[in-house]
Formats: C-alpha cells, sequence, structure tokens
C-alpha cells in the first residue's frame, strides 16, 4: 500500500489557501516540520493526523490518501488471470497462494488457482505444478454449483484435468475421466484424439473421432446460418450472409464421397436455397435462379435415394454410423417448396423465380 499523504497535505493547505507558516501555527507545529510532512521527508504522528483530518475537514482515510488494493475475489481472480496472461507464472501463483488462504473454499479463487498451476505446468514443464493443478481442480469440483456467468463448471474442468493426465503420461486417466463424463458427446474429439497419439493399440478412438466430426459438420451449419441470419437481420449485409453460406457449402462438398447419396446432400439442398434468397435480396435474378435450380437438381437425386446415416461421408469409420434428422422437409423437394413458399413476403423475388421453374419444368 502506498500512502500520499505528503501531497495531500500539500492540496488541502492550498484549498484553503493557507501557507504553510500559517498551517504550522494552526497546528502548533514549526514551519519545517510543514515543509518535511509535504516533501514526504517525515509524517505527521498520528495525533496531528487526526487534527489535519478535521482541519481539513476531510476523512482521515482522504487525508493519507492510501491506494489500497481491492482483495475482493472479483479482483483478486482478474489480478491472478492477468498475470499468468502476461506469463508472470511465479506472481500469479504468488497471489493465487494468498487468496487460497484467505477463501480456500471460493470456486471462482479455487478454480483460478488451478488454472494458473496449470499454465505454469504446460509453459514451463513444471510436473509439480500439474499436480497442484490437479488438486485444486478436484477441490473445485466439490465446491461447483454448475457453470458460472462465463460458462465455467464441471465440463470444463473435467477438460483441463485431462489435458494435465495427457501432458503427465497417463492417458489411461484422461481417458477413463473424459469418457466417464462424457454427456451427450461433449468430449468425443478429445478422447479420440488421446487414443490415437498414445500408446492404446486398438481403434477404439476412430468411433469417438467419426461421432465428433458429424457433431463439429453439424454444429458448423448451425453456425452458418447464425451468422447468416445476423447479416441479413441486423445488418442487411446480404453479400457476406451469402459469402457465408458459400464457405459452408465448399465444406460441406469437402466431406462428400462423389456419386454416393449423403445426408450432406440434403444440408447443400437447404445452403443452396439460402444462397439464392441472399441472392434474390441483393437483386441478382440469375444467380437467384442458378442457386435454385442446383438446389432442385441437388433435392430429386437425393430424393431417389434418400441416406439419413453418416456412412458416406469422407473419414466417417464407425462401424454403426449416426444417423440425422431435420425439420426442413419430409423430402428435400418439398423443403424447397415450404421454405419459398412460407418466405414469399420476406423474399418475393425468390418465390417469383422458383414459380418460374416449376412452370418451365426445368431441372
Amino acid at each position: 500500500m502506498k500512502s500520499n499523504i505528503s501531497e495531500n497535505i500539500k492540496f488541502y493547505r492550498k484549498e484553503k489557501n493557507f501557507t504553510q507558516e500559517q498551517l504550522a501555527e494552526a497546528m502548533g507545529v514549526s514551519v519545517g516540520a510543514v515543509s518535511k510532512w509535504e516533501s514526504g521527508a517525515s509524517a505527521p504522528e498520528l495525533s496531528l493526523i487526526l487534527e489535519l483530518a478535521d482541519f481539513f475537514e476531510i476523512s482521515v482515510d482522504a487525508l493519507l490518501g492510501y491506494k489500497v488494493r481491492d482483495n475482493s475475489v472479483k479482483e483478486t481472480v482478474e489480478r491472478i488471470d492477468s498475470l499468468q496472461n502476461e506469463k508472470k507464472y511465479d506472481e500469479a501463483i504468488a497471489e493465487a497462494e494468498k487468496a487460497l488462504k484467505k477463501f480456500p473454499n471460493n470456486f471462482k479463487i479455487v478454480y483460478q488457482s488451478a488454472q494458473a498451476y496449470f499454465m505454469r505446468g504446460v509453459e514451463c514443464s513444471d510436473y509439480n505444478a500439474f499436480e497442484k493443478a490437479l488438486e485444486l481442480y478436484k477441490h473445485a469440483l466439490t465446491i461447483c454449483d454448475g457453470p458460472d456467468e462465463k460458462g465455467i463448471g464441471p465440463a470444463k474442468i473435467y477438460l483441463e484435468m485431462a489435458e494435465i493426465y495427457d501432458c503427465i503420461g497417463k492417458p489411461h486417466e484422461a481417458v477413463e475421466l473424459l469418457k466417464n463424463n462424457n454427456d451427450n458427446g461433449t468430449y468425443d474429439d478429445l478422447i479420440g484424439y488421446i487414443y490415437s497419439s498414445s500408446f492404446y493399440n486398438d481403434s477404439k478412438g476412430i468411433d469417438y473421432l467419426s461421432d465428433s466430426l458429424v457433431t463439429v459438420l453439424s454444429k458448423l451449419f448451425h453456425i452458418t446460418f447464425g451468422l447468416a441470419n445476423y447479416y441479413e437481420k441486423f445488418y442487411k449485409d446480404y453479400k457476406s450472409a451469402l459469402d457465408i453460406m458459400l464457405i459452408y457449402k465448399n465444406i460441406n462438398d469437402m466431406f462428400r464421397i462423389p456419386e454416393k447419396p449423403s445426408y450432406l446432400d440434403k444440408g447443400n439442398v437447404i445452403i443452396l436455397v439460402g444462397c439464392a434468397d441472399f441472392a434474390a435480396k441483393l437483386g441478382d435474378r440469375e444467380k437467384a435462379k442458378e442457386y435454385l435450380l442446383k438446389a432442385k437438381k441437388t433435392a430429386e437425386v437425393f430424393d431417389a435415394s434418400p441416406d439419413y446415416s453418416a456412412k458416406n461421408i469422407k473419414f466417417y469409420k464407425k462401424e454403426k454410423p449416426a444417423v440425422s434428422g431435420d425439420n426442413f422437409g419430409l423430402t428435400a423437394l418439398e423443403g424447397i417448396e415450404n421454405t419459398v413458399e412460407s418466405g414469399k413476403e420476406n423474399s418475393p423475388l425468390l418465390y417469383e423465380i422458383w414459380q418460374e421453374i416449376k412452370e418451365e419444368n426445368l431441372i
């Protein structure tokens, strides 16, 4: 803590338009004493500090001007986090140890302290830091009430613990921890990765990686439409919305096996309708029609031999393929019809082009 009393005595003296001589007389001290107070060469005795505060009509705290660090949980956590981000691991851990003594059962403190040790272990290959991090993570689990406002909860803690086990050469412990807490395939990717990179000599990992691949493609689909919706509704930026759709379609195509029906084909139908919609809103009738025609052709091929499983997705090797579903329509062609029809007020040009395609019976 640092006191600014010397600066404050000078400030408040001048605020009252007093000279050093006048203040010395009021306090019953020499001018030299006041001069030393203001230069920081010495400090007034406690009784005089009380008199000065009363004389200046301020609190003692204001006169002392202590810059006290905020030792609240929030500020402490932020301080530890800031130090570890600056790679000042010794300082971060020192702060963590002090905080743990003061708040031994506060989840935020325990979790942030665990992270400080975890990062030191990663950056410095410090086995002891890893062990301390594991100890703190385990304690954090016992005092965790669920994900906090930042989404930090058991799921994240299990993930970080598994990463530590893998780092210290305990892949069995890592895999078992993840498998025992793998709700809805949360850790499929990491389980598969550890199987593939450790001393496991079986193919169990490929099942987890296959499922994770399908999950990632599904998440990317939702991210794509979510971003496109925001660019359309909030920014009226139809060009960016269209670009996002096309990027996803390129990714989707990379995982398709040519000439084999796949659920990715139906995904492409949905994407192409979206592309047509944004092209229409950009006033590009020709492109909108081109995308709708591609959507119609892709839909007809898929509907002729629909396959909702993941078996024809590249790199998917699980013996019993996952099966997907959607609310686009019972058939892909029906999905186009329903989408265009329901959106005709919002996208009249798209509706007009679709009616034209149907009348021409184009493929």
